[in-house]
Formats: structure tokens, C-alpha cells, sequence
């Protein structure tokens, strides 16, 4: 069964629709779609979804492998998250995310071609710069092309601590699509 899943994802990467990185532009397309394209057109970009998560006000989630989440409300995308599954453990309250199946889906995207999981937080800071908002110890909360962007850090996997800002990456992103 393996060499099933195997000979279909060279299938895939050899007529170029394999999922190696999913872009995310502020000011335009998600993950190769318009960011008003309902469910449908993310679910045949990206394949079924691993869970369909009921939330609150109404909405539903689309969970892709253990750290992707696609949040509609109705037909409309309103958020996308993605984060650093190493970073949520049982004190977190999301640790059981470690045993969802990843199925061989990206971990995350990039947004405007160069915020990713795993930045260095001074690397993401040069990304944030002149961009409208704020940030803690914790977290940045920015404006790109009307958008809002949220970051949050953490330890990097071989740092002991997460206090010092020097030794922080980005561990989750948020993309809010309130138009």
C-alpha cells in the first residue's frame, strides 16, 4: 500500500500538481486559489480533508494532517492556520495532535513568499517591518494588503527556553480573510 501512495505522489510531483510548499499571498491567492473560492475548491486543490472540525459561531474547520487548518464560515475562508506540532504537547491541551496521521501533506505554507514555520524571530521581524500592528514577548499581530497576519514564537527545538527573543521562531501563523 505504501508503494501505492508512493508511485502516486511521483505521479504527482512529475506533472507539477504536487503540494511541496503552499503559497499564501496576502494580497491575492491561497494556496493556488482565490481566498473567495468556497470548500470545494480547496478540497480538490488539496485533497479530503483529515477531520472536518465543527467550531464556534457557526463555523467549520478543515484539518489537514495535524498542523493545517482551513476555517469557513458558510462558503467564505476566514481563516488559515498552520503550526509547529512538536510546540503543542499535553500541557498545551492540543498534544493529541501528535497522533493525527499526517499522510504525507506539507506542514504549514509560506506566506508572501517568505514567512514560514521555523523562522528565526529576528529573521520574521525584518518580514514585519513597516507593516502596521504590534507584538509581545509572544507574538506579532500585523497588517499585509488588508490582511491580518499573527505570529506566534517559541523555543526553537533545541533551545531549553523560549524567553529570550534571540532564541525564538515562529511555531504557528494565522492569515484572517475578514473582507
Amino acid at each position: 500500500m505504501k508503494w501505492l501512495r508512493m508511485a502516486a505522489l511521483l505521479l504527482m510531483v512529475g506533472t507539477g500538481q504536487a503540494l511541496a510548499e503552499l503559497q499564501v499571498q496576502t494580497d491575492g491567492e491561497v494556496f493556488a486559489r482565490a481566498s473567495s473560492a468556497p470548500p470545494a475548491a480547496f478540497i480538490e486543490r488539496l485533497g479530503q480533508p483529515t477531520a472536518e472540525l465543527p467550531l464556534r459561531q457557526g463555523r467549520r474547520g478543515l484539518l489537514y494532517g495535524n498542523s493545517l487548518l482551513l476555517v469557513f464560515e458558510g462558503e467564505r475562508l476566514r481563516e488559515l492556520r498552520c503550526w509547529l506540532v512538536p510546540q503543542f504537547t499535553d500541557k498545551t491541551f492540543v498534544g493529541w495532535l501528535q497522533n493525527v496521521e499526517h499522510e504525507g501533506l506539507p506542514e504549514g505554507f509560506v506566506v508572501d513568499g517568505q514567512l514560514r514555520l521555523g523562522m528565526p524571530r529576528a529573521q520574521a521581524s525584518t518580514f514585519l517591518a513597516g507593516l502596521e500592528g504590534d507584538g509581545d514577548e509572544l507574538s506579532d499581530v500585523r497588517i499585509s494588503h488588508g490582511r491580518q497576519l499573527w505570529l506566534g514564537y517559541g523555543p526553537a527545538p533545541d533551545y531549553h527556553l523560549g524567553d529570550d527573543p534571540e532564541q525564538q521562531v515562529v511555531v504557528s501563523i494565522s492569515v484572517l480573510f475578514d473582507d
